[in-house]
């Protein structure tokens, strides 16, 4: 597991909400709320947790499309190692 944590101050609020998107989904509603659809984002169905507002514990399976998705929408990206192995 790795632990991604990423900052996006720097962008207007529209890229931050598109990115906050992509990663974690949104309902969609239609014609006057007639129509209710639920878009999936990357994170969901996927073995993560999330940590404060921009940390994010993920399996190693998405961590290569989850740095592509910040580095698309240009956030400060770091990586780090997490080990939940009790060292003796």
């Amino acid at each position: 597991m790795k632990i991604i944590c990423y900052s996006i101050k720097h962008l207007k609020p529209v890229e931050q909400n598109k990115l906050q998107r992509e990663l974690y989904g949104f309902k969609d509603i239609s014609n006057k709320g007639k129509y209710v659809y639920r878009r999936e984002g990357l994170l969901n169905g996927s073995n993560h947790q999330k940590i404060y507002f921009t940390g994010i514990l993920v399996d190693n399976k998405i961590l290569k499309e989850l740095i592509k998705i910040l580095r698309k929408h240009k956030a400060k990206i770091h990586v780090n190692s997490f080990s939940s192995k009790k060292s003796q």
